[in-house]
């Protein structure tokens, strides 16, 4: 895209005096009125550009928006969001996501919405999804695994989220199996995976994840207060979305890798140590229709819970979980 050599360009030089229509024109191999469309282009995605007498431009502020061209910018994974589709307002990125990959989108699609009409939780619920708060996301992978090794994707998933929110913010982030990530016990994100399988193999799997960045009290239903949470009001702090999104990226696509090769055992230690809200604690778990309450001993190498009841240890591969 001419945009996008336009703005590696003048990101290059930010620090500089900036760059003339000349300069761009000859360096890029293009029209003087190509440069002209391409500045209009990014000025109209939110890049702020300043011109010197008419004749030089400089980029002095980018978007925090969830646009292929930032995504991209320095995005060192192999795999995932090597393409990307971006939408401002989106019914449900899962639901475009699985579309996408019957029609046989490849390994690594990501898709972004600023904004969800319908985003999708577990069990059929609603996930809130303002514009411009949070990050709303599905990746399409195909991963040559059993179906039954399929769910250890939602830990991995899980454990690439609470790295980068550790790494990036320094806020204690857990994991409560199977699917949701927590700060202080509320829920700040959380993670949907939908899949095409037969008996013996996996078609595609779709990880949806929703991850609530910069909302603030006001922007939560009564219903949820005191149990949702964003980034900024556990720091205080806002924070990037697009590079919290790229550090995630990044971070899956290495557990992930490790995964397909290893199985959930090679990270199964470390998805332990981040699950100590759960790990020797009282729950209670609506598994299909029956109620089970018990003391989490461990999670084991498929992603299952091995639940202590009164009667017997139980080994439970999906539900909700409720601590106690």
């Amino acid at each position: 895209m001419i945009s996008e050599s336009i703005l590696t360009l003048l990101k290059r030089e930010k620090k500089s005096g900036g760059l003339s229509a000349s300069l761009l024109s000859s360096s890029l191999s293009l029209p003087t009125s190509s440069v002209y469309e391409g500045i209009a282009e990014l000025r109209k995605l939110g890049y702020k550009i300043e011109t010197e007498k008419g004749k030089i431009y400089r980029l002095t502020s980018v978007p925090d928006s969830l646009i292929p061209l930032e995504i991209h910018d320095n995005l060192k994974t192999k795999i995932l969001g090597k393409r990307i589709l971006s939408y401002r307002t989106l019914k449900s990125t899962n639901d475009l996501a699985y579309r996408l990959a019957e029609e046989k989108a490849p390994e690594g699609t990501l898709i972004v919405a600023e904004k969800q009409t319908a985003g999708k939780g577990r069990l059929g619920r609603k996930w809130l999804s303002p514009p411009e708060r949070g990050i709303w996301m599905s990746l399409i992978l195909r991963p040559k695994i059993p179906p039954a090794k399929a769910p250890g994707l939602s830990l991995c998933t899980g454990l690439a989220l609470v790295k980068t929110i550790r790494e990036k913010t320094g806020l204690q982030a857990d994991l409560k199996w199977p699917n949701d990530c927590l700060i202080e016990g509320k829920k700040f994100a959380g993670i949907l995976l939908e899949l095409s399988a037969e008996l013996d193999k996996v078609n595609f799997v779709i990880i949806g994840v929703g991850i609530n960045v910069n909302q603030v009290q006001n922007d939560f239903p009564k219903n949820l207060k005191g149990k949702a949470t964003s980034i900024l009001m556990e720091s205080g702090k806002r924070y990037s979305r697009v590079e919290l999104l790229k550090t995630f990226l990044e971070k899956l696509e290495k557990i992930y890798l490790n995964f397909k090769t290893f199985g959930l055992k090679f990270y199964l230690d470390e998805i332990k140590g981040s699950s100590s809200i759960m790990l020797g604690h009282k729950v209670k778990l609506l598994y299909g229709k029956e109620k089970i309450r018990g003391i989490v001993k461990d999670i084991d190498e498929n992603g299952s819970l091995i639940l202590e009841t009164r009667s017997r240890l139980r080994t439970i591969s999906s539900g909700e979980v409720t601590l106690i």
